[in-house]
């Protein structure tokens, strides 16, 4: 199979200290903001960033390149992962990572999350960034599966008929039907499943 999968809280585990982060710099910008910490950027284009944290677009540029690349950057692979990818290119399927971070907000994306992924040891064939738009980017790259922490993304994918697994902090978060691990070693055994459906049919 073809696999596609997401950086940031997929492969990651940041979203609190982002929102953390955020609040901390906003306070330091004078503003007293009361945050949903169970927001969804469903655009990835950072507005649910700038709106949540009433960002002028500035301080929105300043938060997704400097802070949030700080945190990313420093950022550990969940548990498993590294094994799990390795395990999921020796069974001979391709790793094709999509992200959404983009050349808007960041002065070069392809080496902000190549230099991540290698750093940790993470395998893949294949880099994609600028990828807001996950579903064209998974018809374009012919994903079989994406694996992605976004209900949204998962959903958009789902819809154009690509198999989808939503990497969830707690199962129950997942409210849409949707496939939902919060462990890397339950995502390979699902897939294992899957590879067995598609062989036989």
């Amino acid at each position: 199979m073809r696999i596609g999968i997401d950086i940031d809280d997929t492969l990651t585990n940041v979203k609190e200290e982002l929102i953390e982060a955020g609040e901390n710099y906003v306070r330091r910008l004078g503003k007293d903001i009361k945050v949903d910490k169970n927001f969804e950027d469903k655009n990835n284009n950072g507005n649910k960033w700038q709106e949540m944290f009433q960002f002028n677009y500035e301080e929105l540029k300043y938060f997704l390149k400097d802070i949030q690349e700080s945190i990313t950057n420093k950022a550990k692979p969940r548990e498993n992962v590294v094994e799990v990818i390795k395990k999921l290119k020796n069974d001979g399927n391709k790793i094709i990572i999509i992200t959404a971070r983009d050349s808007e907000f960041h002065d070069d994306p392809y080496k902000y999350s190549k230099d991540w992924l290698d750093k940790n040891n993470i395998y893949y064939d294949k880099l994609v960034v600028n990828a807001r738009n996950k579903e064209d980017a998974c018809i374009e790259e012919k994903i079989d599966l994406f694996i992605d922490d976004s209900e949204s993304n998962c959903l958009n994918v789902k819809k154009v008929g690509i198999k989808t697994i939503r990497v969830c902090n707690k199962i129950e978060e997942n409210n849409s039907n949707l496939i939902c691990f919060n462990n890397w070693n339950d995502i390979y055994s699902y897939i294992q499943t899957i590879k067995i459906i598609k062989k036989e049919g």
